[in-house]
């Protein structure tokens, strides 16, 4: 998919989200949806180095 900003176009990068559906029903201008939830992901490993403006620090 090709989108533009300010004039500028690129692509997006595509990063999957995996989801279940719940039991929990919705209505929207009369249609019946069920809801969806992320599953859930691995915790990120402790420890990481990050950088802002410049700055190294951990987490």
């Amino acid at each position: 998919m090709k989108l533009t900003h300010l004039g500028a176009s690129y692509t997006p990068s595509a990063q999957s989200i995996e989801t279940m559906e719940t039991d929990t029903e919705l209505c929207f201008m009369g249609r019946t949806f069920k809801m969806r939830t992320q599953k859930l992901t691995p915790a990120q490993p402790a420890g990481r180095k990050l950088t802002y403006r410049g700055v190294r620090y951990s987490v």
